[in-house]
């Protein structure tokens, strides 16, 4: 099982069904929900979502609602997700100190949005989080947990936030909800939580760890790029990632180098924190991946074809068949189609035909490689006798 990840979606809907965003619920290696740590399960919920799954296929152009730790509120994480797509909802257990308000303060100013999860009229509710009422757009209530007589005999602090009732089990529900003034639905009369089960794509901790201290170091750019070549996994969740949020970073790259120099240290050394968050804690014995030793093998046999063929091939051929590689991992094994990487990549022409058609020398390595690859080494010699490359 715990080769598999699995994450939860449950949609959010407005009075005309329409649906406005989906809240995505943590689940564990068995798709159980058991939360022992509330900051794993919040990273956990990023990974899956954004490294591996990706927002196209899973929540598109709507709003994610995510389930948020104070802690996480405290580091820089939040500044590499783009505000437009998020929702981060602010549980009710949550502990909140004055680092935490400053927080939620700063980045609601730069456009974040904030939800309360389980709202309440309780007034220990109010003390808690009553100095961020300024700052939430959304409150949720639970309609099992909350006196629907206290919105009419009490005064309404939630009257200037858009309210979403959740656990709505009948359609009275919805209805008296309605009355009230809630614009917004959640709960099994709309639609179950419906499980998403994924193949586990995941990088070693340790692996993570290494080029996180290289960054601490303040490692040279070339010595963090050469480092990502080693971790080919690694590379794969950081093209999903940013192919999810900021597809600008990507659009018309040529090299992995390239795609690392624009998101930039400040902000990979905070994507690499969320994976660290999204390990600690977990029980699971942290094995190589059968799917990285796959990857770090085709790359390391197209670039192993590319010194055969050309010896003194440039720093570009090589950083070409190395991007040549991870796009058809992607493909391969995050099921991406070529097509729609091309709508957001707009790679080079050699690299588009390489890819597609297996023209010129960059394609036919990589047709030679699937060869390979097959244990047909009989047609990868055909592609490569050319270039005077034997079986042997």
């Amino acid at each position: 099982m715990h080769n598999n990840l699995h994450l939860a979606r449950q949609p959010i809907l407005d009075r005309n069904d329409t649906i406005i965003g989906y809240e995505f619920f943590y689940r564990n290696m068995f798709g159980e929900c058991v939360i022992d740590d509330p900051r794993h399960a919040t990273a956990s919920v990023l990974v899956n979502l954004l490294n591996q799954i990706g927002s196209e296929s899973s929540f598109g152009e709507i709003s994610a609602f995510i389930n948020t730790d104070g802690p996480l509120l405290l580091t820089d994480i939040l500044r590499t997700l783009p505000k437009e797509k998020f929702v981060f909802e602010l549980s009710a257990s949550m502990k909140p100190n004055p680092r935490i308000y400053d927080a939620i303060r700063y980045y609601h100013s730069l456009g974040y949005r904030f939800a309360l999860d389980n709202a309440s009229f309780h007034p220990e509710y109010f003390d808690t989080f009553a100095p961020l009422f300024p700052f939430i757009e959304f409150a949720k209530f639970d309609v099992n947990q909350t006196d629907i007589e206290q919105f009419n005999y009490l005064p309404n602090p939630y009257g200037q936030m858009k309210l979403i009732a959740q656990k709505v089990e009948f359609y009275e529900m919805e209805e008296a909800y309605e009355a009230l003034g809630f614009e917004y639905f959640q709960g099994f009369y709309f639609a179950h939580a419906h499980l998403i089960t994924r193949r586990r794509i995941d990088p070693q901790y340790m692996d993570v760890m290494s080029i996180f201290s290289l960054l601490q170091q303040d490692a040279t750019m070339e010595d963090i790029c050469d480092a990502f070549k080693e971790q080919s996994i690694l590379t794969l969740q950081l093209f999903q990632f940013l192919r999810s949020v900021h597809p600008e970073y990507i659009d018309g790259i040529n090299s992995v180098r390239e795609m690392i120099e624009r998101f930039g240290k400040n902000a990979l050394m905070q994507w690499l924190l969320l994976l660290i968050y999204s390990k600690s804690g977990t029980k699971a014995i942290d094995e190589k991946n059968s799917h990285a030793v796959f990857a770090q093998n085709r790359v390391n046999t197209m670039l192993s074809l590319m010194y055969k063929i050309t010896p003194d091939c440039t720093d570009k051929q090589l950083e070409n068949i190395h991007l040549i590689a991870m796009l058809s991992l992607l493909e391969g094994l995050l099921n991406i189609p070529m097509e729609a990487l091309f709508q957001t990549l707009h790679p080079s022409e050699e690299i588009e035909d390489a890819l597609l058609t297996h023209r010129g020398v960059l394609g036919r390595i990589y047709a030679a490689t699937l060869k390979i690859e097959s244990g047909d080494l009989n047609g990868a010699t055909i592609l490569l006798k050319s270039f005077g490359i034997t079986p042997d």
